[in-house]
């Protein structure tokens, strides 16, 4: 399985966020299962984090908001 490069953990993130100012929120759509997302509410960015067995949450994608990129909406 391939991971985000270093593996940043959820709490190393939300840290990053806090750190800098930048206020974040849960981001529902993309939580469930094994996996929970935040967004940065000032740029939209999403971070999503897989929930590995027994782990802490890493790391698994990062996106921008989808008004702001090409892919194509899925149903």
């Amino acid at each position: 399985m391939e991971r985000f490069p270093g593996q940043p953990k959820y709490a190393d993130v939300i840290a990053s966020l806090d750190r800098v100012g930048c206020a974040w929120q849960p981001y529902t759509p993309l939580t469930f299962g094994n996996q929970c997302a935040i967004e940065a509410t000032p740029s939209g960015v999403t971070f999503v984090f897989e929930i590995p067995d027994g782990e802490h949450p890493i790391l698994n994608v990062v996106g921008p908001p989808p008004h702001q990129h090409e892919c194509p909406a899925t149903p």
